[in-house]
């Protein structure tokens, strides 16, 4: 897997350049800085971009996305896997994905990395106690995993249905060691089809102490402690101020060409304050940088010529602002497209982000094939809001419209789009009340459904999009990610009918259709896909690409 990480880092406002001696930092070393302090870092448990940015360092996978072409590659596996249907027995017609371990992949205690790795994880995802319900979701097709016999490398994985997204989801799910885990041998005797019957996995899980106190275990872990099959260690975590992952001596991966020139060790230093990573900038005291502020970017790119190489490749992601149509007040689709009228998108573009975005009006990539051309923009149109806040009831003195916009409190550019929002609305008598949170409180919020409008950032995978997660209705519940109240029949049978499809004009068919039910549902206004804005240093030499962070660690060769 080409190993990853996810760094957001800000550049100054200083014109002055204190250029360290980089002589005096070893060869092998990469200064990253971390805008915030890591929740969880390992696969199942992370929810942020700096817990993505580290769990994707420490942890490896059976397949991985090439990050150039994003054809999926052979990570732990040897090969990509067989795909047969299923001819007969308990799960006629579904689907058997045949995969192998690598015969040198290892465990830092030296023990092989088998079968029993892979169903280990499979348990823990979907025990119902572990908090990884938003990844569960994925996996209501998983039927059955079974170790071959002679050789504890390989192994069967039963669904019982096609799914068309079913290797990515089970071949780049990080693994993770039982011995470490459950050194308890809590699951060890648990049959991976107890937990794969959605009909009765809850009343078994709650008539099974095991499964409870594993789950409760895993939950409450140190993420400091946390060990990955991966080359890189967590050998320093000095809270608030770096984490430091080392490069593991002689590590099997060493024999795998994408991964055997890793940097030596990656110092991510976690500086909250932009005004404070800018001055490290300046300094040459960070080496790799991206979300470089667009009003920053053409300058930046003149003042640090000398040291630095600039990218802008495009970022698989989307800024957005979710409505909470579970409110009474927000379940009319006229008032969240009102709302959605009050955003002038365009205005955004241009002054905030320096024209360095692109607008969408989807959770579709606009570089995916299957995006919807046609359906039109979103106008900033205040007469039309206002018409259409009057049908449903709101506009008047007696009935006026209040809204709590909540925001990352260090996220510069969703508090202008809030101030924007609440000069356009007053015009209309609706109040909207801006209110930053730290990001840990706001991630609570947004989970626990308490909030009107809120401004997120959400990063779309490299390979289709299975919209269940976020867009199905069995998702609008606890724990679940459907946090918007959107969805009905109809849009749960396209969502079902994408996952199932493996032709690819009827796979665009569907991708189109939900596109227009979700555009005229308005659970989101979608805002725009920005372009990552990256500086690295010239003492490395790199390749962008379009996979979140814009940069990948294990493609890094020194000069």
């Amino acid at each position: 897997m080409p190993l990853l990480c996810s760094i957001a880092i800000l550049l100054c406002l200083g014109s002055i350049q204190c250029k360290r001696a980089t002589s005096t930092i070893e060869a092998g070393t990469v200064m990253i800085r971390l805008a915030a302090e890591p929740e969880q870092v390992d696969p199942l448990l992370a929810r942020t971009l700096a817990d993505r940015q580290l769990n994707n360092l420490l942890f490896l996978s059976l397949l991985d996305y090439d990050p150039q072409t994003l054809e999926l590659l052979p990570v732990l596996a040897e090969t990509i896997p067989t795909v047969d249907p299923i001819l007969s027995g308990t799960w006629k017609g579904g689907i058997k994905y045949q995969f192998t371990i690598r015969k040198d992949a290892t465990w830092d205690n030296g023990s092989p990395v088998t079968a029993a790795d892979y169903i280990f994880t499979f348990k823990t995802l979907l025990n119902p106690g572990v908090n990884a319900a938003p990844f569960r979701i994925y996996f209501n097709f998983l039927k059955d995993i079974i170790a071959d016999p002679l050789d504890p490398k390989k192994f069967t994985v039963f669904t019982d249905r096609p799914y068309a997204m079913a290797l990515e989801a089970l071949g780049t799910v990080g693994i993770y060691p039982e011995y470490f885990y459950d050194k308890d041998q809590l699951t060890e005797n648990i049959p991976i089809t107890d937990l794969t019957d959605t009909k009765r996995v809850d009343t078994m899980y709650q008539n099974t102490k095991a499964l409870q106190i594993f789950a409760k275990q895993f939950n409450d872990k140190n993420p400091q402690q946390t060990l990955g099959g991966s080359a890189y260690k967590i050998s320093e975590w000095i809270t608030k101020q770096r984490i430091v992952l080392t490069k593991k001596k002689q590590h099997w991966t060493e024999k795998i060409p994408s991964l055997s020139s890793l940097p030596n060790q990656l110092i991510f230093k976690i500086i909250p304050d932009a005004n404070s990573a800018l001055s490290l900038l300046y300094n040459q005291e960070l080496d790799v940088l991206t979300g470089i502020p667009p009003s920053r970017f053409e300058t930046l790119k003149k003042e640090l010529a000398t040291d630095y190489h600039f990218y802008t490749p495009p970022k698989l992601s989307y800024d957005y602002i979710g409505i909470n149509g579970n409110q009474d007040r927000l379940a009319n689709p006229n008032v969240r497209r009102a709302l959605a009228h009050l955003v002038d998108v365009e205005e955004i573009i241009s002054e905030i982000w320096n024209g360095q975005a692109q607008r969408t009006i989807g959770p579709i990539h606009p570089s995916k094939s299957y995006y919807h051309q046609e359906l039109p923009e979103i106008p900033y149109d205040p007469v039309q809001a206002d018409s259409l806040l009057i049908n449903a009831g709101f506009g008047s003195d007696d009935a006026t419209l209040q809204l709590r916009y909540f925001y990352n409190i260090k996220n510069v550019k969703a508090a202008e789009v809030g101030l924007l929002l609440k000069k356009a609305a007053q015009a209309l008598n609706v109040e909207i009340i801006p209110t930053g949170m730290e990001i840990k409180a706001l991630l609570t919020t947004y989970r626990q459904r308490d909030y009107d409008l809120i401004y997120l950032t959400w990063t779309t995978p490299p390979g289709l999009d299975d919209l269940r997660q976020t867009w199905h209705s069995s998702s609008n519940v606890a724990g679940g990610s459907n946090r918007t109240g959107f969805g009905d029949k109809t849009s749960d049978q396209l969502i079902d009918q994408i996952r199932i499809s493996y032709d690819s004009k009827t796979q665009k068919e569907l991708y189109l259709r939900i596109q227009e039910n979700i555009y005229h549902a308005q659970p989101y206004i979608f805002l725009y896909t920005p372009l990552e804005r990256m500086a690295i240093h010239k003492r490395f030499a790199t390749h962008p690409t379009a996979r979140y962070p814009g940069y990948t660690i294990s493609r890094f060769s020194f000069k």
